[in-house]
């Protein structure tokens, strides 16, 4: 249980710190007057200081010494490197929209943009659920751990470096064409599959491990080399091995003490991956080499409905098979690009409240299609509250879900039971009344079809109130 006035794993907790005399604010009033840079008048302190500035940037001093924050994306100056690294995302003490996706600058105050560091252990893993991020190429040094990003689309760069991506329930990792060795991606808990760029020569170390979802890696030929452990405790992984792979690591497929050995290897008779299958007692199954034009015969769809907010991007997540299949290209269609639309990619992006068909088609093949039913409709609103000192009355107040026609907020004696609509508001995103004590409330928006059909977000988190103070679990 925290603090509500504290959202768990949040960036930014908005509170003003008493930590300055009345000189020292002075002086610092000053300081702004004159458009120093923030950098150089923060100092670093256990909880966020905020400093406005005229030209709409925030900078923040807390336990990111010489931090800024540009369009909700934080950034940390680094005086050894002189440029600046990605730190944090500010996401406002609200949930971000489902599926929002981040694009850092290269650039900050003239500095590149070099590195990304993120910490789920510190940041909380919660808290970047709803992001896809997307890097710039100027990003070098990468350290993410424990985080649970949508997607993160990698920088264009000849090598993915070791220790990069860890411990994480990052659904899609994208690797850009033109990288020619890739490592340092383990231990991904919701990853389902990886396509690897025809320019891929060399798969390193510890690649992909311990990624218990991971279902299928498609290795295209010219890679020849799989390093040690790269596979290791990934269970559910079926996988291709061209002939072009002449070395294969110690332990490159084995389980580990965490989820057991690869489920199947496909590979040609008497080559590298085959030797290797027989020798390490590896299930594997013989494909015909000469056969390199393998065509798909079936495709699948992880889910085959989801919804999504206004504004939101989302990627479709298929499946071809076989998994050593060549030509394995789709085509995307929606059977209403006003209210969702879909690139050539793959990427859904939600327009306005309605119903659509995503169709993905072979391209060669057996033509299959297959069929997915997206929703849009407004984002579940996240839900604060604050009692009003000597007035025995509660100030509700929420962020505006886009494509709303209004809001009901309802009220339980516990946080699971049943829950009773007590206010409907239009019009405004704030309300209030004298609240009940011990009682736990929710939100949603909702908005109506154009045949007069009504429907509502998903529910915000639950608040409750005890005495004067008000929590969320």
């Amino acid at each position: 249980m925290c603090n509500f006035g504290q959202r768990k794993g949040g960036f930014m907790k908005k509170k003003f710190l008493k930590l300055f005399t009345s000189v020292a604010m002075l002086a610092l009033v000053f300081c702004l007057h004159q458009n120093v840079r923030a950098e150089e008048i923060a100092q670093p302190t256990e909880k966020d200081v905020y400093i406005h500035h005229d030209d709409g940037e925030d900078y923040v001093a807390n336990r990111y010494e010489r931090a800024i924050v540009v369009d909700r994306v934080v950034y940390q100056y680094l005086p050894e490197k002189d440029s600046y690294r990605i730190v944090a995302f500010d996401d406002n003490d609200e949930e971000f929209p489902e599926g929002i996706t981040f694009k850092p600058r290269s650039e900050v105050r003239g500095k590149p943009v070099t590195g990304i560091y993120i910490d789920g252990e510190e940041d909380g893993p919660s808290y970047l659920t709803r992001l896809n991020l997307v890097l710039p190429d100027s990003v070098k040094d990468i350290e993410i751990s424990g985080a649970s990003f949508g997607s993160i689309t990698l920088p264009k760069s000849p090598t993915i470096t070791p220790g990069m991506i860890s411990e994480g329930d990052v659904e899609q990792i994208i690797i850009p064409a033109g990288t020619t060795n890739v490592s340092g991606i383990n231990d991904i808990w919701k990853l389902r599959k990886m396509e690897l760029p025809s320019s891929t020569k060399k798969i390193g170390k510890y690649f992909l491990g311990n990624s218990p979802d991971l279902r299928t890696v498609y290795i295209p030929e010219g890679v020849t080399e799989i390093g040690a452990e790269a596979f290791s405790g990934c269970p559910k992984l079926e996988i291709y091995i061209p002939a072009s792979v002449k070395k294969i690591g110690k332990n490159a497929f084995k389980k580990t003490d965490e989820y057991g050995q690869v489920k199947m290897i496909y590979c040609a008779n008497n080559s590298a991956a085959h030797k290797y299958a027989k020798k390490n007692h590896l299930p594997y199954t013989i494909i015909d080499p000469v056969k390199t034009s393998y065509k798909a015969t079936g495709l699948s769809l992880s889910t085959k409905r989801i919804s999504m907010p206004i504004g939101a991007k989302k990627r479709v997540f298929y499946q071809v098979t076989p998994v050593y299949a060549a030509k394995r290209n789709v085509k995307f269609s929606s059977s209403n690009s006003k209210v969702v639309s879909v690139n050539a990619k793959g990427m859904l992006t939600a327009k306005k409240n309605g119903k659509a068909t995503i169709t993905v088609q072979l391209k060669s093949g057996s033509k299959k299609k297959v069929k997915l039913k997206v929703v849009v409709q407004p984002g579940a609103p996240y839900l604060s509250a604050d009692s009003v000192a000597n007035k025995n009355t509660t100030v509700f107040t929420w962020n505006k879900s886009e494509g709303e026609e209004g809001y009901e907020l309802s009220c339980s004696d516990t946080k699971n039971g049943t829950y009773k609509v007590i206010k409907k508001v239009t019009g405004k995103t704030k309300i209030t009344f004298k609240a009940s004590t011990k009682k736990y409330y929710k939100i949603r928006a909702w908005y109506r079809t154009a045949k007069g059909k009504k429907y509502y977000s998903d529910y915000s988190e639950a608040v409750y109130h005890l005495g004067h103070i008000w929590f969320r679990d």
